[in-house]
């Protein structure tokens, strides 16, 4: 007992001062960052506020869950000591009767069912060290032969694999990997979401013993009923969304049966007088809130963002009221909001009403409008889908109108947010998933004719607007956010780097859909950086600042990294019917999700010779005004483009005089 009271003791004492060097570190990075520019007024909201303290509760509660641990360790030794010492087995739980619920039932059923006795073979992956990279090059005019696609690939499953073994070897089960400390850590509950968000990469590069590891683990191990709050966004788009392709691509029923049991007990977050979900929800009580910093509202791209995985749910149980609960949130929105294009990211629940005026689509807001397309794409784009694609558009169109900005002096095309009644010249790495948004929309057909055509070029434009938050860094990576000042350009804000895939992203859906080399070679230039700097002994961790080389490291390999950022870059050198666009969409997680119904897609211009095509004969449209009838719906489409079209002298460029600058703080 002594022993163990003195190991709290001494573990308390280091996650103390391990709180108080961050806190120190944190508040000495933001006074360095302020060194450079004139403040001459105070522009913090309470929203941003609110953020802060969010990230520093989550700092703490993360410190408490260490401590916890550790206790719950000590015990588990005081109880086989205690064994020993009486030559009796430590006490088992009693077997409980039958379960009544037919999820439980299903449940028991799998924990009963024996496992495979002989463990899985994984082959040793690469050494750390054995592919170094001296100098990263880019030749956006480079022409790949198949050889050298085949060996990029390589090198992307060696990363992979680099990454799964270490996993494997010191976090096994747990959420994340850290690999410098090389032990795990739950920030989603320890449901494993490393596990469940490689499996379909695993699948993908055909590594087969490493898949039957993984799956085995969600077969007999993975627990739905810990005592943890966990997100019901998170929970969906990483547990579920990766069970559900997992499920799409190797047909293994067990997948289904899982997330029905998951998904039963997410359910109850929908319990409220509007349908809207609450944010969270503790898996073992099934009680359910919305944090303090969101004013007890829930966030848009939480309740926004959980469509595809019921609805795909629903297709394969045959239970159509996953579908149910997951939609009536947007036809609340169509409803209650139909004049809204872009909506503020805080709803109350209860009331049905905004709590704020922030417009964004980086953190808080961006997945909401990815699967307000991709719902309305995955569905067939059948009539029974519209409602997604007529929402998707307004909100594109009012994106354009009052956020879209090309900075001075450089021209890049960048995003921008909204805050009580100002525009904030900021752009989130997140934002870079719109690039692919857009372009995936010209490519379906949700928009058409001339307005797609501007859709695909913005696409481009942003597109090269992601590269350049890479290529000016002295590590070729991108911060967190950068922000614009006019005459100024663009200037690194958050400095930390997170192996974040929406750029590589971007990357990915502009070479399936132009074919323009120039987007895999900005691939390849993200992954030898990724090698050269984020690669370390035993796994890949994210960067503290990447405006210095050689760069400090964090102590997470996040799940996203091995789910989204490998899984682009290997699909993006290989044949364009792997997981082709027209058939399958990805949930916000780069999970694949089988398209129903695919119809070819309309105005599909994916080679450039075509795309030009269709534009000379827009050019001689005009011409041929008076030789044939009036069509009233081309009228209304061109009438519909010019109220969309940009007018920037209308945007009030209201610029940050006191940029959010936290190092440390990551926006989820």
């Amino acid at each position: 007992m002594l022993r163990r009271s003195t190991l709290t003791v001494m573990v308390s004492v280091c996650l103390l001062l391990g709180g108080y060097t961050f806190l120190l570190h944190h508040k000495l990075s933001f006074a360095e960052d302020k060194r450079g520019f004139t403040v001459t007024e105070a522009v913090v909201s309470q929203d941003d506020q609110a953020m802060d303290m969010h990230w520093l509760q989550a700092e703490i509660q993360q410190q408490a869950a260490m401590l916890q641990n550790v206790s719950g360790l000590a015990d588990e030794v005081a109880s086989l000591a205690q064994a020993l010492d009486s030559n009796q087995p430590p006490d088992k739980e009693q077997t409980p009767d039958a379960p009544s619920n037919p999820q439980e039932r299903v449940a028991a059923k799998r924990l009963l069912t024996p496992r495979a006795t002989k463990e899985p073979e994984i082959p040793e992956a690469p050494g750390w060290n054995e592919t170094p990279v001296e100098q990263i090059v880019v030749d956006p005019y480079k022409q790949l032969t198949q050889a050298e696609c085949a060996e990029r690939r390589g090198f992307v499953k060696a990363a992979m694999q680099h990454a799964w073994s270490n996993y494997a070897k010191y976090a096994f089960g747990h959420d994340e990997l850290m690999p410098r400390s090389l032990r795990g850590k739950d920030p989603f509950g320890g449901l494993g979401a490393t596990i469940l968000d490689s499996l379909d990469t695993l699948w993908l590069m055909d590594m087969q013993a490493e898949y039957k590891q993984a799956r085995d683990w969600v077969a007999y191990d993975l627990n739905f009923t810990r005592p943890y709050e966990a997100s019901v966004f998170e929970t969906t788009i990483r547990i579920v969304g990766g069970m559900l392709a997992a499920y799409e691509l190797s047909q293994d029923h067990m997948y289904i049966d899982r997330c029905e049991e998951l998904v039963g007990r997410l359910l109850v977050a929908y319990d409220t007088q509007t349908g809207i979900p609450y944010n969270s929800i503790v898996l073992d009580t099934l009680e359910v809130q919305n944090p303090t910093w969101t004013r007890r509202s829930s966030t848009l791209s939480e309740f926004g963002s959980e469509q595809l995985e019921f609805a795909k749910l629903s297709m394969h149980s045959g239970n159509p009221i996953y579908n149910e609960k997951a939609e009536s949130v947007i036809q609340y929105l169509y409803e209650k909001y139909p004049e809204k294009g872009l909506m503020p990211l805080y709803l109350n629940p209860k009331s049905g009403r905004f709590t704020t005026t922030r417009l964004s689509l980086g953190a808080l807001g961006d997945s909401y409008y990815e699967y307000l397309l991709k719902m309305w794409v995955m569905k067939g784009r059948s009539q029974e889908a519209e409602m997604y694609r007529i929402m998707w558009e307004k909100a594109m169109d009012e994106m354009i109108e009052k956020l879209v900005f090309t900075s001075s002096p450089e021209g890049l095309t960048y995003v921008a947010e909204f805050e009580r009644k100002h525009v904030k010249h900021k752009m989130d790495h997140l934002v870079c998933f719109v690039p692919a948004m857009l372009a995936l929309g010209s490519h379906t057909g949700a928009v058409s004719g001339v307005k797609a055509d501007h859709y695909m070029q913005l696409a481009e434009n942003l597109t090269e607007t992601c590269w350049q938050f890479y290529a000016v860094q002295p590590t070729g990576l991108s911060p967190e956010y950068v922000t614009f000042r006019e005459g100024q350009g663009m200037r690194s804000s958050v400095h930390v780097y997170l192996m974040r895939p929406e750029a590589v992203e971007a990357f990915f859906v502009l070479w399936r859909l132009t074919g323009n080399t120039k987007y895999r070679e900005y691939g390849w230039g993200v992954f030898q950086a990724i090698e050269k700097w984020c690669k370390v002994e035993h796994g890949y961790a994210g960067l503290r600042d990447v405006r210095k080389a050689p760069p400090k490291h964090d102590d997470t390999q996040q799940s996203f990294f091995l789910a989204e950022t490998l899984k682009y870059l290997y699909l993006m050198y290989g044949n364009n019917d792997e997981i082709s666009l027209d058939e399958w969409v990805f949930n916000t997680e780069a999970h694949p999700l089988r398209i129903v119904q695919s119809k070819a897609p309309t105005d599909v211009t994916t080679d450039n010779a075509a795309r030009q095509n269709v534009q000379d004969e827009v050019n001689k449209a005009p011409l041929l005004v008076d030789k044939a009838p009036v069509n009233v719906e081309q009228t209304q489409g061109l009438n519909e483009l010019d109220q969309a079209h940009v007018d920037v002298d209308k945007v009030p460029e209201v610029l940050n005089k006191a940029p959010d600058v936290l190092d440390e703080r990551t926006e989820q």
